[in-house]
Formats: C-alpha cells, structure tokens, sequence
C-alpha cells in the first residue's frame, strides 16, 4: 500500500491533481446527460488525486463525520437484512459520496476554471434539454394528451424526469451565482439567455420536483432582497414579475396545464381513501403510507435496508391487493426509507448526517443557501439517494457547486 502510495505521489506531482480532477468533473458532467457508465466511472476514478494528499484528510473530519453517519445505517442493518445483494446496492451506490468528497475537498479548483465548468454545465444541460424538446416537436399533440394519464416528456438521464428537472434546477443557480460576479457583455447575455431557456423548459416538462426547488429557491431569493438587503420597491417588482410569469406559462404551455389538472385529479381521489390502480402519484402516496406502516413496526431498527422492498410489497398486497406490481416501489422520500430500513434510531443518524453536510458547505451567499434547500427538496419527494443520480447530484452541489474561493477571479484572463 505505501509503495502504491509513492507510486501515485509521483504520477500527481506538481498539478497533476487539479488536472485529474478537472477531467473527472468534465466526464462526470457529461455523464450525467449523456452516460450512467461514464457516470459511475468519473464519480470512483475522481479519488484518485486524493492519494497524493492522505495526510491531510483529518482537516475535514466533521464533512468526514457527516458522511459516515449517512453511510452507518445502511452499513449496520446488513446485519438483520435477509437480502444481502439489495444491501450491498443500497451501500454501494452511495460510494460516490465519499468519493468525490475525497476527490474534491481535498484539490484545489481555481475560481476560474469553476467557472468554465459550469459553463459547461450550462452548455450540456440545454443540448439535454434540447434534445428533450426534439421528443415533444414530434408529436406535441400526442405529448400533451400523455400529460393527463402520468406520463411526462422523456428526457436524459435514463428518462428520470424526476432527477433531470433536478439537475436542470441546479444549473440554472449555478448559473445564477456566475451572473453575479460578471460584468455586463456578451458573455452575461448568452448565460442570461441560458437561464431563461432552462426556466421555460421546466414549466413544459412540468415536473413537481424540478417546479418546487425552482420556486423555493425564488421565494429564498426575494426573503434575502427584501429582508437582508432591505430592497423593498425591488421585491415588489420581482414578486409581481414571478406571478405573471407564472399565469403566462400556465396559459402558454399545455402540458403544465396538463399536469396541474391531472395531480388535482389524482389528489382528489386518493386524499379520499380511494386509489386508483395506474395513478402515478396515488402510488406515490401509497409507498409513503407502506413506509410508514414498516417504520411503525420496527421502530428501533427497522427491516434492514436489503429488505425494504420485500416488505413494502407484502404490505401493499395485504392493504392494498388491487394495486398493481409495478406500483410497489420504495418509499418516496429519503427520510421514510431509512426509517423503514433502519428505524428512527438510523432516521436520527440520516438527518444529523445530512445537515451537517449541509451545514459544513453552505456559506452566507443567498444562492449557497438556495443550493442547500434543492438538494434537500428531492429526498422528500423521492428515494433520492437509492439511485445512483441522487447520490452524485447530491455530491456534485455539495463539493463542486458550493465551493469557497479565498479571492475573486475574472471569469477569464483580461488580454495583454
């Protein structure tokens, strides 16, 4: 193990570190769109530099901590699950977190090169969005219709709408946070163009989760104008503006429409008692209640997380026979799934876990606050960190988006 040590000290000498670690960042960012194989091979291989710096791993040992007890009760509960090879999926696909935290944190990216990744960011993010569009253009009739029976615009990421409008989210703030720091030019009006690009494609692809961190990172963003700054008359303006944005994308885009009346539709029924098989969100609500129910019934430390499918399943055909097979997934939130997998005692150890995370990154600046709001919004309307897009996206916002420079940089070099 030294001996590798060595060997790796002196393949990463002078900067080779930052170099890895931005050709990871670029493989990782293309993966995310584009590759789940090029995905998982950038978010392991960007460890890599962190070998040249092992000796300073205990100067973030409370981000290390933090990662720990996210990891701890996935760890503890193969010991009672009876289905290991679930078990080591859910722990193995959380690798990631650890991964790019040691990639990371521990090699300096300058300011500037940040800045050219999110623009790369930017640029992949609208080609996926783009090549969305193309799928709607095709048949916008025929796509709009789906919007009434749960279906929604196909998209990148393995067609997970959910985790797209997630990332599509995450670049417009990153985007945002570049805007703020640049001088007006050419430059700020194609990124400006970006931003209002990303936002209308959100209101098409009408998915709640990508709608509500956009709106949430809104109404954080008009608290800090009118409360912090104490900018009233700019509130008013921006508050009013956001609501007719909001009435003009409602009568523009029909799929949104679509989509409200469908989950008003759904709600309806299922806030009744009555579920309807072939409802996406009547199942979504049933997994929540079939979470519960397990969590409540193993209340110290639950089912183990190789078994919570198992036993979600047993409790939906017990309560609920009529549903249907495809309908009984994990519970659709973060916090339910380790409940059910390792009861309120790893629910405690989850939390504390992932606020210190958050915590520890987070700086003053409204848009690093916005950043910690939307990567919490996801695990509490999906199972966010059972999949391998969660765990990264989570990653990437907390170590790439929310890094602190020590001194301001020009976007690029000014010409000699």
């Amino acid at each position: 193990m030294n001996e590798f040590r060595r060997m790796m000290q002196r393949v990463l000498k002078n900067k080779q570190p930052e170099r890895l670690v931005i050709l990871f960042l670029i493989l990782l960012i293309a993966g995310l769109f584009f590759s789940r194989a090029l995905l998982s091979f950038a978010s392991v291989a960007m460890v890599l530099p962190f070998l040249y710096h092992t000796k300073d791993i205990y100067q973030n040992k409370l981000l290390l901590f933090a990662i720990g007890l996210i990891f701890l009760p996935v760890l503890y509960s193969g010991i009672y699950s009876d289905d290991k090879l679930r078990w080591i999926n859910s722990l193995s696909v959380k690798i990631p977190l650890l991964t790019l935290f040691l990639g990371l944190v521990y090699t300096q990216i300058s300011e500037r090169v940040w800045n050219k990744l999110i623009l790369l960011y930017l640029v992949l993010v609208s080609i996926g969005c783009c090549w969305s569009l193309w799928h709607y253009f095709l048949d916008p009739y025929a796509i709009q219709q789906s919007y009434l029976k749960a279906k929604v615009l196909a998209t990148p990421a393995d067609n997970d709408y959910v985790k797209f409008s997630w990332m599509v989210v995450t670049g417009f703030f990153l985007g945002v946070k570049i805007l703020g720091k640049m001088p007006f030019n050419r430059l700020y009006l194609a990124i400006s163009c970006i931003l209002v690009f990303l936002v209308l494609y959100l209101h098409l692809l009408a998915a709640k989760t990508g709608l509500v961190c956009l709106y949430a990172g809104g109404i954080i963003y008009l608290f800090f104008i009118c409360f912090i700054q104490k900018k009233w008359k700019m509130g008013v303006i921006l508050f009013s503006g956001i609501l007719i944005f909001t009435v003009f994308t409602y009568d523009l885009f029909p799929t949104l429409r679509n989509r409200v009346q469908y989950v008003v539709y759904d709600f309806g029924n299922y806030s009744k008692g009555h579920f309807l098989p072939g409802y996406n969100d009547a199942a979504r609500w049933l997994s929540i209640k079939a979470g519960y129910a397990v969590m409540q019934e193993n209340p110290i430390m639950g089912v183990g997380f190789g078994d919570i499918k198992k036993a979600v399943t047993e409790w939906d055909v017990k309560n609920y026979p009529a549903s249907y097979e495809y309908e009984r997934f994990l519970p659709t939130n973060e916090w339910l799934v380790y409940g059910a997998g390792s009861g309120w005692t790893g629910m405690l150890l989850f939390s504390i876990g992932l606020l210190l995370l958050l915590y520890l990154t987070t700086s003053k600046d409204p848009v690093s606050i916005i950043l910690a709001v939307i990567s919490c919004i996801p695990f509490i309307t999906d199972d966010s960190l059972e999949g391998q897009y969660g765990v990264i996206l989570l990653a990437f916002i907390a170590f790439f988006g929310q890094q602190k420079f020590s001194k301001q940089e020009p976007l690029y070099e000014k010409p000699v």
